[in-house]
């Protein structure tokens, strides 16, 4: 029988182009991940001067394809030229940041407690505790960055850094990308002579495919971002399996914004503009998108919401990533437009291909809470205006579920220390005084939060997103030599370590 194919999609016609890809079968992705575990001990193993050396030429030879890498992703994408750029170097960027946290061997968190026969309740043995790779990760790669969290992304970039072979499922909307990306990561892996089994494509539109990654025994973890749907199957198939295995999955979020009186009365007009340019950012499809902005009532609310309604009506965005996102985005336009409790702001159409409109909605924040879909992330240039008094700030807060973010506009001395708190309950990240859209990749980033937003508390951006993929193993009263090189004695790796605290 012959295996079934499917091709790149262009957003801005919705015709399919290019070649024939095909669809990957159970036994193909068994077959993957079976090389990749015979890999996973010599790839664990390496040194922190190889793994380091290994993500470097990764990040050489994506740029070496950087210009066809761009153009390719453009067609498939509609995302444009400077964007893309941004996006490709911050790749690159993640890349030379994890070689650097690898190659200090910091990521070990080597802690080495003496002998102490006087140690008090009971004399201490010899223990060691460093960090171990956890085994081989599957990763599925996003539809909204085809480069930072899409093959070679912030899931898979992490685990390689940890030590972990990577099984990644291509996504279906930039499949082109996905391929030549893989081949640059394996010329890399080939650069400083590592196996490509470390680094497995999987390719299909064929929904099982999630299942047979994530149910395989030899799988130890899960990086995924996307949907609350697809994160919720995946923790579900976690939980059923013989063994379960942590799924660290970053479902979404509304992130919410929270505007004091004081700092509209200070700059409606510009905050207007900021919002609305954060929500449509990217065409709305943004993890990070301001999804709902709480605003006061009284004058200083209705000078920002007039200017919204304004600046949105000169708004048009670049059309949608698949098709599948903007049926379900229009869907839940049309069906949100439809009730008598919200007003509609909207702005110019994009016509052909997966073109939609960017929309407003505004609703007092007492009928807010009565409609679910109003709080359910709509992926796509669209967010929510709450209009409540400023007194009822607190409690809006305190009604919302789990977020990745988290932010708030106010002016020097008014006291909000009860709402921020309120807020870093609710969310992994907390803003003051900007817009979540951006989102920095550095060691005290948390991309995160509470769920639903995230299966965990851990986060996918920045250099603490390594430890997703590492487990800590203690070792009593081991003969020096048999140690592992982070906690012999001699410290043969050179790296810092806690000693006796």
């Amino acid at each position: 029988m012959t295996a079934s194919t499917f091709q790149a999609v262009d957003p801005t016609t919705g015709s399919a182009f290019g070649d024939q890809i095909s669809e990957m079968s159970a036994s193909d992705v068994s077959g993957l991940i079976s090389k990749a575990v015979a890999a996973k001990s010599t790839f664990a193993n390496t040194t922190p001067k190889e793994r380091a050396a290994a993500l470097r030429a990764i990040g050489e030879a994506i740029e070496a394809s950087r210009e066809k890498l761009i153009e390719i992703t453009m067609r498939e994408t509609a995302l444009p030229n400077g964007r893309l750029t941004g996006e490709l170097s911050r790749t690159v960027f993640q890349l030379e940041q994890f070689a650097k946290l690898v190659e200090s061997g910091a990521h070990y968190q080597a802690i080495i407690d003496r002998p102490d026969a006087n140690w008090i309740p009971a004399p201490r043995p010899d223990i060691r505790k460093a960090n171990h790779a956890l085994g081989v990760a599957g990763i599925f790669a996003a539809s909204n960055f085809p480069f930072a969290f899409s093959i070679i992304g912030g899931d898979s970039a992490s685990a390689l850094a940890a030590g972990c072979p990577v099984v990644v499922k291509a996504h279906p909307s930039h499949p082109n990308t996905c391929r030549e990306m893989h081949k640059a990561v394996v010329a890399g892996l080939a650069k400083v002579g590592i196996s490509a089994d470390v680094f497995a494509l999987v390719e299909g539109v064929n929904p099982e495919i999630t299942h047979w990654i994530a149910s395989h025994p030899d799988i130890t973890a899960i990086g995924f971002t996307g949907s609350g749907k697809v994160g919720k199957i995946l923790m579900d198939i976690s939980a059923k399996r013989e063994v379960p295995i942590p799924v660290y999955a970053e479902m979404g979020s509304l992130n919410p914004v929270f505007f004091s009186p004081k700092a509209l009365s200070e700059k409606a007009v510009d905050l207007a503009k900021a919002a609305i340019d954060s929500a449509t950012l990217g065409s709305g499809q943004f993890c990070t998108k301001p999804g709902i902005l709480v605003v006061p009532n009284g004058s200083e609310g209705d000078a920002f919401v007039a200017e919204v309604e304004n600046y949105l009506a000169t708004i048009a965005v670049a059309p949608l990533l698949n098709k599948g996102i903007a049926d379900r985005f229009t869907s839940a336009i049309t069906e949100l437009a439809k009730s008598s409790t919200l007003k509609t702001f909207a702005g110019k159409p994009t016509d052909g291909g997966f073109g939609v409109s960017p929309t407003v909605f505004i609703v007092d924040w007492a009928d807010a809470f009565k409609n679910k879909e109003l709080l359910e992330e709509h992926f796509g240039p669209t967010t929510v205006i709450i209009r409540a008094d400023y007194s009822k700030f607190l409690d809006v807060a305190l009604k919302l579920e789990g977020q990745l973010t988290a932010a708030l506009h106010v002016s020097a001395g008014e006291d909000v220390s009860k709402l921020i708190e309120a807020l870093s309950n609710l969310a992994g990240r907390v803003i003051m005084n900007g817009f979540p859209t951006a989102v920095a990749v550095t060691a005290a980033m948390q991309h995160g939060g509470q769920f639903p937003s995230s299966s965990s508390h851990t986060t996918s951006v920045g250099l603490d997103a390594i430890y997703r993929f590492m487990r800590p193993v203690a070792y009593q009263n081991f003969i020096d030599e048999l140690l592992p090189p982070a906690l012999q004695e001699s410290n043969p790796l050179g790296i810092n370590r806690v000693i006796n605290g």
